[in-house]
């Protein structure tokens, strides 16, 4: 009898020694949050950040403050939306690990480290390399999946959103703003084509004539674009010095803003925009082209 309760303490005994064999031994993937010893990769300095890198399976692309504004400086060079990269280098201040989620490198794909989701991210002071991360896929809230370039630990990082760093199309950062002029400012509108040239300028009394004869509601619609003029597209080409364009406005507002229209053989009819002073032409559809292109006679209501 003895010794049947001493074999029955020994089986009690050995199971208790499995269970806590699986209990404590790391079996690959971790899912639980513990305290972590770092809470960033590297320190950023918000207001020295001067260039980001984004390397993922769609290409390079480099963005840069060399100018005083950020622009995309490759693949192609134009301005960007200020707004989307303040708030990237918001986040890499204040990006916070939370946990360590795998240290597994064969679960790096289920949290998006694989060449068709993950993306390098190098952040760069004063032009010299800070630091750099992968970045994989979002976590929950304004979380993400990120790790070190050269180590298999997996975190869950706070403040960092993936779709801040990687958008569907490449145009997503570009400015889409033309031109930004104020309706009070503007002094005089000339109107060049192929058909007629006249000026519209405005009186003492703030009027707006067209020789001795007042504007119509048309021009305050045109104005009302000029205020806020913004793309339809982008067109990565580059014309010739001795372009003949078929439309020109130029708008004296204290700045004097010189705007082309090209129009294209093509349906649906579009416009390729080139304003003196910026590298990137533009392309406009016809319908909110024809917003600015008017006439003489459209400006009179006559």
């Amino acid at each position: 009898m003895k010794s049947n309760k001493t074999y029955i303490y020994l089986i009690i005994f050995a199971a208790l020694l499995i269970a806590a064999y699986f209990l404590t031994t790391d079996r690959g993937e971790k899912t639980s949050s513990y305290n972590l010893k770092e809470k960033k990769l590297f320190e950023v300095d918000s207001a020295k950040v001067d260039k980001i890198e984004i390397k993922n399976k769609d290409g390079d692309l480099v963005l840069s403050k060399s100018t005083g504004e950020w622009r995309v400086v490759s693949p192609y060079d134009y301005r960007v939306t200020s707004a989307q990269v303040e708030k990237i280098v918001s986040s890499l201040k204040n990006l916070k690990l939370e946990s360590i989620i795998s240290s597994n490198p064969a679960k790096k794909e289920t949290f998006g480290f694989s060449p068709d989701k993950q993306a390098e991210i190098s952040v760069f002071e004063a032009g010299v390399l800070k630091g750099k991360f992968i970045l994989g896929t979002e976590s929950a809230g304004s979380s993400s999946h990120i790790k070190k370039p050269d180590s298999d630990d997996i975190y869950i990082a706070d403040n960092i959103e993936r779709v801040d760093f990687i958008k569907p199309n490449i145009n997503d950062w570009r400015d889409k703003n033309i031109l930004s002029v104020p309706k009070a400012a503007i002094n005089s509108i000339v109107f060049i084509s192929g058909d007629e040239n006249f000026s519209v300028k405005r009186d003492s009394a703030g009027k707006y004539f067209i020789g001795a004869d007042s504007v119509g509601s048309n021009f305050s619609s045109l104005v009302n674009v000029l205020e806020r003029f913004e793309t339809n597209g982008f067109k990565d080409t580059v014309l010739a010095d001795n372009t003949k364009f078929d439309k020109t406005i130029i708008v004296d507002w204290g700045n004097k803003s010189i705007i082309n229209f090209l129009k294209l053989n093509q349906e649906p009819v579009k416009y390729l925009v080139k304003v003196d002073g910026d590298k990137q032409i533009y392309e406009l559809d016809e319908v909110y082209a024809n917003n600015l292109l008017k006439s003489r006679k459209d400006l009179l209501g006559k």
